[in-house]
């Protein structure tokens, strides 16, 4: 594949995609947990699961990549997450959970993948703003599960909406299927498909301090905007009292400010600002926007709730395209998806700890606000040391 432009939109479709797999049980929360059940705040174990299945396909992603072709690995990941929502429709707790393995499964490998393809596609100087602009399929992804969910449980049920999306990435697999005859296969080492080469990904990682300082503040940041992922429309409808639908389309601006978020970001990144130092301001944007959040009640006015929400979505799910072009100007060459992987392995590791903990804190507290306002603080702390490390670096080549 030759420009950037083909397999920027390829990359943008599969992370939409995907995320939109991940994020739909979310939003599908209040009305299928009671058809299970089970209480809404248990969604976080299901999504738990969808992120330990995405930590380890990750890191096993550079080896498919070697051994398909990059686009391959795309059908794969698309393919995994229609598998696991078709198989959701099936209404029973096993089968659920093998879903959220599938779909996690197809997500994990997005990241390393999409980095593979685009390190060697964009221009240098604008690294940070094509990461970005790949990186909006996240929210993209969000703001999709957030406007038509909601629209389709009410004519088709969840499990009709979870049938519906699934065959949109169903059909997603076969219309990328003629990028497969433009692109050059990889010509990365295949290793021997041992314990030692599916854990070397994470060797690369702590082997680099300051790559191992990104994935530790990129887990911080992810218990973040997983906080915001999972628990906001619930927290909307079932705490503040707003109705699913108008829960939805908040969760969709707040998504739709990640969206413009991270385009913004990466473009400043690139221009004006180091990566280190646009990830120290937004963590503590994302820290002062989740204390608003903590502070919402049924008396704010609703433009408040959407403003609040829309800066906690511009920060909370708009760092990540900055901090993945990072990665990956430190990665070594042609190590580009293993070792995106392996940063992406520290990432997951707060996207799997934070639903659980966080309906742990709401069922001890009775408050989502109380559990938003605790789950502030780590971003607050994450971006001072990232913004003095910046300035320690600058100081010390002047």
């Amino acid at each position: 594949m030759k420009g950037v432009a083909l397999p920027l939109a390829i990359t943008l479709a599969v992370q939409a995609l995907t995320s939109m797999a991940m994020i739909a049980p979310s939003v599908m929360a209040p009305v299928a947990a009671p058809q299970l059940g089970v209480s809404a705040q248990a969604i976080g174990w299901l999504v738990a699961l969808e992120y330990l299945f995405a930590m380890l396909s990750g890191l096993a992603c550079g080896a498919l990549i070697a051994r398909y072709s990059p686009v391959r690995v795309c059908q794969i990941s698309i393919g995994l997450a229609a598998a696991g929502l078709a198989l959701g429709t099936g209404a029973l707790l096993p089968l659920v959970f093998a879903a959220a393995a599938l779909i996690g499964s197809g997500y994990g490998m997005v990241n390393p993948v999409a980095s593979h393809i685009l390190v060697s596609a964009a221009p240098p100087r604008m690294m940070s703003l094509i990461f970005s602009i790949k990186q909006t399929g996240v929210p993209l992804g969000g703001a999709l599960a957030g406007a038509l969910v909601p629209t389709l449980i009410l004519s088709l049920g969840w499990r009709g909406s979870a049938a519906v999306i699934a065959l949109l990435c169903a059909a997603a697999v076969l219309a990328i299927q003629p990028a497969r005859a433009g692109e050059a296969r990889a010509q990365l080492p295949r290793g021997s498909g041992s314990m030692a080469d599916f854990f070397a990904p994470l060797g690369m990682v702590l082997a680099s301090p300051p790559v191992l300082e990104l994935a530790i503040v990129s887990m911080i940041f992810g218990s973040a905007q997983l906080a915001l992922i999972v628990y906001f429309v619930s927290y909307l409808n079932l705490e503040l009292g707003y109705s699913l639908v108008s829960a939805g389309l908040i969760y969709s601006v707040a998504h739709a400010a990640g969206i413009a978020g991270r385009i913004t970001w990466g473009a400043v990144a690139d221009r004006w600002l180091s990566s280190r130092s646009m990830l120290g301001l937004l963590g503590l944007m994302m820290a002062s926007a989740g204390a608003a959040v903590a502070c919402f009640d049924a008396d704010w006015p609703l433009p408040a709730v959407v403003l609040v929400s829309a800066l906690f979505g511009a920060s909370a799910v708009g760092w990540n395209g900055v901090y993945l072009a990072e990665v990956a100007r430190r990665a070594p060459p042609g190590r580009v998806g293993a070792i995106t992987g392996g940063t992406q392995f520290f990432t997951f590791v707060g996207a799997l700890a934070a639903p659980p903990l966080f309906g742990l804190v709401v069922g001890f507290a009775g408050s989502y606000g109380k559990a938003y306002l605790l789950f502030c603080l780590l971003p607050a702390l994450a971006g001072v040391r990232m913004l003095f490390g910046a300035r320690a670096i600058a100081g010390s080549r002047q």
